[in-house]
């Protein structure tokens, strides 16, 4: 019987201790801010509504888990007619797809920061994307996440594809967060 204790015991050390828990990370909505441009036609404009499960290590990113999403409806280029046209079923059918989604499938460290892989959905289509980020954590708890990425319109349906990278969006994502 003693012996069934101590395997049962071994058994338990070995399947915990290759285990970290990462660490939930709220999002500060105030300071968010994701902005996005076309360089192409030169348009530049924001999104908000953002909502995000962030459970992050960076002492070990591999066990991190990244999920966010934002509101179609608060995209902004200044331009009121603009937005209006961009949210029809023409472009992002804001109606019918409320969101863009992000969900990571693997982060890891990089020489620069960190790297989150994963897939984002906008519109109706679903594609694997890289994010890079930076991360820095103050004494008081608190951090600020910075990415990244650049995804094709057209690769999702918004627009027509365009070989000549008409079709580029260059994203930045400033997200303050809080243990």
């Amino acid at each position: 019987m003693k012996k069934i204790y101590l395997s049962i015991i071994a058994v338990g050390l070995l399947l915990t201790s290759g285990f970290t828990a990462s660490i939930l990370w709220n999002v500060s909505n105030e300071g968010v801010i994701i902005n996005f441009e076309l360089p192409d036609e030169g348009t530049k404009g924001t999104l908000s509504g953002l909502k995000a499960s962030i459970n992050f290590d960076q002492k070990d990113p591999s066990t991190s888990k990244i999920e966010a999403s934002v509101d179609v409806s608060t995209l902004n280029t200044g331009n009121t007619k603009k937005d209006d046209h961009l949210k029809t079923a023409d472009f992002f059918d804001a109606v019918k797809y409320p969101t863009i989604k992000f969900t990571s499938s693997s982060i890891k460290a990089t020489k620069d920061g960190f790297l989150a892989i994963g897939n984002l959905t906008m519109k109706d289509s679903t594609k694997t994307i890289e994010v890079p980020f930076t991360f820095t954590e103050d004494a008081s708890g608190s951090g600020i996440l910075k990415g990244n990425m650049t995804v094709h319109s057209g690769d999702f349906g918004v627009t027509k594809q365009s070989k000549e990278g008409k079709d580029k969006i260059v994203v930045t994502i400033t997200v303050p967060v809080k243990k």
